[in-house]
């Protein structure tokens, strides 16, 4: 019997108010949903360059705690992400065979399960504030201001997860307008909260920068609760909770088939960008400034390359669920096209504005200079790191997560991290940066031709499963 569901079977992405990618236009899809992840990209890393500016403001101490603290939120972050994988990979590949009751009950259990998971690490990470960064590397003057962020952090540490998950089940549907629009309206709250919180206003009184922290879960609990509305009471695309062994077993071994090799390769990015903001902290306060500014900088200038990967993942779910690997091709080479103008454009505009825009977060010169000079090198490499992340994207939404986990391992920790240990022998902060940049070609040239051969594997596959088929059916 084919996978293909019968004319007459509505779609799940219809029905619950998404759209069926497995029709139409493939640029099309694609230009729409990532256009939608882009704004809301665009949104959200407004509201974390609002907490770097503002943050800048308290000092250069201030402006290292923070940076200190990346890593680890991106560790947690990371979770989320790496779940957010597994739900677009699992649920849409549900809609594009219409398995309607799969879609809802793995909405839900996949957010059971990421709360208990993240619930049990934040925890841990509370009580490990002060041993962990000083591992990292954090001066004494420091720490208490990473403490004083931190613990305030970690108490909105569930808000982090709820919110992905909740995104990632609308855009496994094929809507991408919703979950962005909702994350642009979190981001301009944290943006207005954060200079009333950081530094006071009326009855409200200074917090300096633990009030960043404050301001992005008031937030983040905000996007919940209209994440709620949305998902239950306007797609209803959820079930009961369930207490069913037997449910929640299948659910949870079919998410954590895609999101536990995916997590652990999220979870080991921002480790690597600890060990590298270790060696960058031997440089002093202002090498990891500078470093903390240009990455954040960077950031929000690749969130176009972002947002086409991104965009892949729903679109490569429904139509592998419905046998249209065609598409996928077609997808694919779209998409790669996007990643080298896009990384183009994106590396001559930094090259121009990248002095003016660091100089507008910092006023030590040492900064300013060692910023200005990533932001001239490392946006060269933006086009292969753009199709690091579309492989991933696809492998994961093909229910390869080993093939996602290679690369995406190969990137944060095996090339990079030892060619940065080299780049800082050879050349100091210099080294480091263009080590940075040599580790995106190398990983991002082995993604490109690993992903075309697993397309074109993939198609012959089903070229040879059609011929028996087509013989049965005579």
């Amino acid at each position: 019997m084919s996978d293909m569901p019968a004319p007459d079977v509505p779609s799940p992405a219809k029905s619950f108010g998404g759209a069926s990618l497995t029709e139409g236009p493939v640029r099309g899809h694609l230009t729409k949903l990532a256009g939608f992840m882009a704004f809301g990209i665009t949104a959200s890393l407004i509201s974390t360059l609002a907490d770097a500016y503002f943050i800048a403001k308290l000092g250069t101490h201030e402006l290292a705690a923070l940076t200190f603290s990346f890593p680890v939120v991106m560790l947690i972050i990371s979770l989320s992400i790496g779940f957010g994988t597994g739900v677009v990979s699992v649920i849409s590949r549900n809609v594009g065979l219409g398995d309607q009751a799969s879609v809802r009950a793995l909405g839900t259990d996949s957010i059971v399960l990421a709360t208990i998971i993240t619930a049990i690490i934040s925890f841990i990470g509370f009580q490990t504030i002060d041993p962990l960064f000083r591992l990292l590397g954090a001066e004494e003057a420091v720490l208490p201001l990473i403490h004083d962020y931190m613990q305030v952090w970690y108490l909105g540490t569930l808000f982090q997860i709820i919110p992905q998950v909740g995104s990632s089940v609308i855009r496994a549907h094929g809507d991408a307008r919703t979950p962005s629009a909702l994350m642009a309206l979190a981001a301009v709250v944290n943006a207005v909260l954060d200079p009333i919180f950081i530094f006071g206003w009326g009855p409200i009184p200074a917090m300096g920068i633990a009030g960043a922290a404050w301001a992005g879960n008031v937030a983040r609990l905000v996007l919940i609760v209209l994440f709620a509305i949305v998902i239950h009471r306007g797609m209803h695309a959820l079930a009961p909770i369930s207490f069913s062994a037997e449910r929640l077993k299948k659910s949870w071994l079919s998410l954590l088939h895609i999101a536990l090799p995916s997590t652990a390769t999220q979870m080991v990015a921002p480790v690597a960008s600890g060990i590298i903001t270790a060696i960058v902290a031997s440089y002093g306060t202002a090498a990891v400034a500078a470093f903390g500014i240009a990455t954040r900088v960077e950031i929000f200038a690749f969130i176009y390359i972002m947002a086409i990967s991104i965009a892949v993942a729903p679109f490569t779910g429904q139509n592998a669920g419905a046998k249209r690997f065609d598409r996928i091709r077609e997808a694919v080479n779209f998409s790669i096209k996007f990643c080298f103008i896009g990384g183009v454009i994106e590396a001559v505009i930094l090259a121009l504005v990248g002095h003016w825009l660091v100089s507008k977060f910092a006023t030590d010169p040492e900064v300013i200079r060692l910023a200005t000079l990533y932001l001239y090198i490392v946006p060269i490499s933006y086009a292969l790191s753009g199709i690091v992340g579309l492989g991933m994207s696809v492998w994961n939404s093909l229910a390869m997560p080993l093939a996602a986990s290679s690369i995406g391992l190969a990137r944060s920790m095996v090339v990079t991290v030892p060619l940065v240990f080299l780049g800082s022998w050879l050349g100091g902060m210099e080294g480091i940066i263009v080590a940075n940049s040599l580790a995106a070609f190398l990983v991002g040239g082995a993604a490109w031709w690993w992903l075309y051969r697993t397309i074109y594997r993939k198609e012959r596959e089903m070229s040879a499963d059609a011929v028996p088929q087509a013989v049965v059916a005579e």
